[in-house]
């Protein structure tokens, strides 16, 4: 019997950033990762700088100027892709709100990293007070739905193709 890897959050210092764009770049499509930037596909210039700045703005937290903290994810030690939490504060959302998201390396796909990933980030979101986490995937995106649904989601499929998830963490929030 084969044993489950041992999956933790690492805060993404310069040293991890350098790892985790190394590894986005070998195993995963820019697509995954970054917005669209630059001319054309792929890792680009643009797409590379946005993801150092990208991860230098995220290390300072859920209280930091931008509301987001990211974390690596490592599975037995190694990084394999990254989840984030990001404050919502806009007027559309319920106090105590953020979204997540996440991306993996192909290699760690389909081995129960993701879902680890997750619920070591919601662990966080309820460490910091937080009263419930969305998420926003594509309708053809059925592992992220099940991932989503195995952590206690509520999945609401929207016109424009779009699927939104709501995982509510505390049903007192301050």
């Amino acid at each position: 019997m084969s044993r489950s890897p041992e999956v933790r959050l690492a805060d993404v210092d310069e040293p991890m950033q350098e790892r985790l764009l190394e590894l986005a770049q070998r195993d995963a499509s820019a697509d995954d990762v970054t917005p669209p930037l630059g001319n054309g596909t792929g890792w680009n210039a643009e797409r590379i700088d946005w993801f150092g700045a990208y991860h230098r703005s995220a290390a300072a937290g859920l209280d930091g100027p931008v509301s987001e903290k990211s974390w690596a994810v490592l599975c037995d030690g190694s990084p394999a892709g990254s989840v984030r939490l990001k404050g919502i504060d806009d007027g559309t959302a319920q106090p105590g709100t953020a979204e997540t998201g996440i991306w993996l390396g192909r290699n760690y796909r389909g081995r129960g990293i993701g879902g680890a990933a997750l619920r070591l980030v919601l662990a966080e979101a309820r460490r910091t007070g937080l009263h419930q986490v969305v998420a926003h995937t594509t309708a053809g995106n059925i592992g992220a739905q099940r991932l989503l649904t195995a952590a206690g989601a509520a999945l609401t499929h929207d016109d424009d193709g779009t699927v939104s998830a709501v995982v509510v963490l505390s049903t007192n929030w301050r």
